[in-house]
C-alpha cells in the first residue's frame, strides 16, 4: 500500500520549481532558492497575499512581493508604522503618535503628550536611533490570531475608540493583531515578520512633526528620493485638517456617526463640505480679479480622478460673476495622431509624456491669442486617434481670459516663452484629509481611485478589472508630468469631499465584490472592497447637481 508523499511541489519566479516537504515555510523556502534583488516581504500564494511564516501543505504557486511591488510596498509602510508605534510607545510611553498624510515619498506625522507639546529634532533622533535598534535585532513581529470581539475589547481597553468602531464592521469572526515585545496593534493589512526587513527610512523633522521617508516606489518608477521642500502642498493639507477638526471629524468613526443619524445631518455635512469648495474657488477669482487684464493664462492640471474638468467649470462661473469672461482650452486637443507617439522605456506608445503632444502649435496658438491675434485650434478625435486641425477660431476679447486644462499645463516647459506676471497655475487633487484611525490615513491615491472606478463603470463603459489593471501606468504618468511641479503653482484646490466616500461605496461595492481570484487585480480589488466597507453607506440623491462627485457619479449639470 503507497504511503501519503510529505513531498510537495512549489512553483515560482517564472515556473521555477522546487520540492520541499509540506509545513516548510515561505521564509524557508526563501533560503533555499537564490537571493532576489529585493528581499521579499511578503508572497502571493495561490493567488491570496500571505506573510513569510505561512506554512505551505500543498501544491502551491508562490509570487514573491516586495518593495519594487505596489503589494510589497504597503506592507513595508505598515510595518515601518508598527515600528514607529513601538518606539513612541517605549521611549515616549506618555506621548501620542499621529500618522496624518503621504508627502513627499513618507508619512507626515508628530508625537505630542496631553498637552499637545510635539517632540524636538533631537527627541525625533531618538526614535530613528530605537527603530534601527529593532532592525539591527531583527526583531521578530508576530502575528496572534484573535476573536473579533477580543480585539475590539482590547483596543477599546487601550482607549483607542476609532479603531474599535471600524473593527465592529468587519464581518470576518477573527482578526490578525501584531505584537513586538510587549506592545500589539492592528494597523489594516498584512506585516513583514521581522524588523530586519525593513532597513530603508529615515525620519526628518518637518515644520512642527516629521517625516517618516519610505524607499522609492520603483512600480511607479519613482528610482530616486526627490529632495524637496512640499510647503506649498503641506499648507493646503493642514488648512483643510483643520477645517475637518472644527467639524470634529477626524476619522471614519466621526463621519459614520454623521451619516449613521440620519438625512438632516447628512445633507447638512454636504452643504457644508461644498461651500468650503465654492469659497476656495472665490478666493482664487478674487485674487486673479486683481490682476486682470494683465493676467491672461490660467494654467489647471492633477492627477487622475480630481475633478479637473468640474472645478475648471466652476471657476468659470466664479470669474463670469466678476465680469470676466472666460476661454477654455484642453491640452488633449493637441495630441499628436497614433503612430507617431514616442514609445515608452517598455516598449508601449507614451502617451502621458510631453513627447505626444504638438507643442509647437500648442506655443504658437498661446502667443497669438496672448497677442491679441486669432487662433486656429484643433480637436483630437480620441476615437480614431486624430488630430482634426483648425476645429475652432478664437481670439481674446479685452474682457476674456484663457483657461488652459491638461496633465502637463503647469510643467513650465509648457508655458516658458510666457511672462510669469502673465499667467497663473492652479493645481486640483483629492488631498484627503481623514483616518481610519489616529495611525491610518486614507489615502489620497485610493481616494482617487474609488472615484475613477465609480466614474469608468457609469459613463465610460469599463469595469473595475480595467481600471484597476491599468491603474498603475496612469500613477506612473503623474509621477513623471505632474507631481514634480506642483509646488511651482499659485494656487491648490483640494477637490475631496468629506462626505463623498460613504456616497461612493454603494456604487462600487457589488462590482469589487465580484472579482475572483483569477484575475490579475483580484487582491487590489479586496483591499479596496474592505477601506470601502470601513465606511457608512449614504445616498448619492443628497449631492448636488454642480459637486466634483457629480463628475464621477453620472449626472453633472456640466456633461
Amino acid at each position: 500500500m503507497n504511503q501519503p508523499s510529505d513531498k510537495i511541489n512549489i512553483i515560482y519566479d517564472n515556473n521555477q520549481t522546487i520540492q520541499t516537504i509540506k509545513g516548510t515555510t515561505l521564509n524557508d523556502i526563501l533560503a533555499l532558492i537564490p537571493q532576489r534583488n529585493y528581499a521579499p516581504v511578503g508572497a502571493i500564494v495561490n493567488n491570496e497575499l500571505q506573510e513569510l511564516d505561512y506554512p505551505l501543505y500543498t501544491d502551491s504557486t508562490v509570487t514573491w512581493v516586495d518593495i519594487s511591488t505596489s503589494t510589497g510596498w504597503l506592507i513595508y509602510r505598515r510595518s515601518l508604522t508598527f515600528l514607529l508605534l513601538l518606539a513612541v510607545h517605549e521611549c515616549f510611553p506618555d506621548h501620542h503618535l499621529w500618522v496624518s498624510h503621504s508627502l513627499a515619498e513618507g508619512l507626515f506625522c508628530w508625537v505630542e503628550d496631553e498637552q499637545k507639546n510635539r517632540l524636538s529634532a533631537t527627541e525625533i533622533a531618538v526614535l530613528e536611533k530605537k527603530m534601527n535598534e529593532y532592525v539591527a535585532a531583527d526583531m521578530p513581529i508576530q502575528r496572534v490570531t484573535v476573536a473579533k470581539e477580543d480585539a475590539v475589547s482590547f483596543f477599546k481597553n487601550e482607549g483607542k475608540d476609532n479603531k474599535a468602531s471600524l473593527l465592529m464592521r468587519r464581518t470576518q469572526q477573527y482578526l490578525s493583531l501584531y505584537k513586538a515585545h510587549n506592545f500589539s496593534d492592528y494597523l489594516f493589512g498584512r506585516m513583514a515578520t521581522h524588523a530586519g526587513m525593513l532597513k530603508d527610512f529615515r525620519l526628518i523633522p518637518f515644520e512642527d512633526g516629521f517625516v517618516l521617508c519610505l524607499p522609492c516606489r520603483e512600480y511607479l518608477g519613482i528610482r530616486k528620493t526627490v529632495e524637496l521642500e512640499p510647503r506649498k502642498l503641506q499648507a493646503c493639507l493642514r488648512d483643510y485638517q483643520e477645517w475637518t477638526s472644527l467639524l470634529h471629524i477626524k476619522t471614519v468613526s466621526d463621519l459614520n456617526a454623521i451619516v449613521d443619524q440620519g438625512r438632516k445631518d447628512f445633507s447638512e455635512l454636504v452643504l457644508i463640505c461644498e461651500t468650503l469648495q465654492e469659497r476656495i474657488l472665490h478666493n482664487i477669482t478674487d485674487q486673479i480679479e486683481r490682476h486682470f487684464p494683465e493676467v491672461r493664462l490660467i494654467l489647471m492640471a492633477g492627477p487622475s480622478s480630481s475633478g479637473k474638468t468640474t472645478t475648471a467649470h466652476r471657476l468659470c462661473i466664479q470669474l463670469r460673476s466678476v465680469g470676466i469672461r472666460p476661454v477654455m482650452i484642453s491640452m488633449d486637443d493637441y495630441f499628436l495622431d497614433i503612430g507617431v507617439t514616442p514609445l515608452n522605456e517598455r516598449g508601449n506608445p507614451d502617451y502621458e509624456g510631453l513627447g505626444a503632444m504638438d507643442l509647437e502649435l500648442f506655443h504658437q496658438n498661446m502667443d497669438d491669442l496672448l497677442a491679441g491675434k486669432s487662433a486656429s485650434i484643433p480637436l483630437y478625435d480620441f476615437k480614431n486617434g486624430k488630430s482634426i486641425p483648425g476645429h475652432r477660431n478664437i481670439k481674446l476679447e479685452d474682457d476674456q481670459i484663457l483657461i488652459v486644462e491638461g496633465i502637463h499645463a503647469i510643467n513650465e516647459v509648457v508655458s516658458a516663452n510666457i511672462a510669469k506676471k502673465n499667467k497663473r497655475k492652479i493645481f486640483i487633487s483629492a488631498l484627503t484629509q481623514i483616518n481610519l484611525d489616529e495611525n491610518t490615513p486614507f489615502f489620497t491615491s485610493d481616494n482617487r481611485l474609488i472615484r475613477r472606478i465609480v466614474r469608468d463603470a457609469s459613463s465610460r463603459g469599463l469595469s473595475p478589472i480595467t481600471t484597476l489593471n491599468h491603474w498603475d501606468e496612469v500613477r506612473r504618468g503623474e509621477h513623471c508630468n505632474i507631481f514634480p511641479y506642483q509646488e511651482e503653482v499659485d494656487f491648490f484646490v483640494n477637490s475631496a469631499l468629506l462626505y463623498e466616500l460613504p456616497v461612493l461605496r454603494p456604487l462600487i461595492e457589488d462590482q469589487l465584490a465580484a472579482i475572483g481570484p483569477e484575475e490579475q487585480c483580484y487582491l487590489e480589488a479586496k483591499r479596496i472592497l474592505q477601506l470601502i466597507r470601513y465606511f457608512s453607506p449614504a445616498d448619492y440623491d443628497l449631492v448636488p447637481r454642480n459637486s466634483v462627485l457629480q463628475e464621477f457619479i453620472g449626472h453633472s449639470i456640466f456633461s
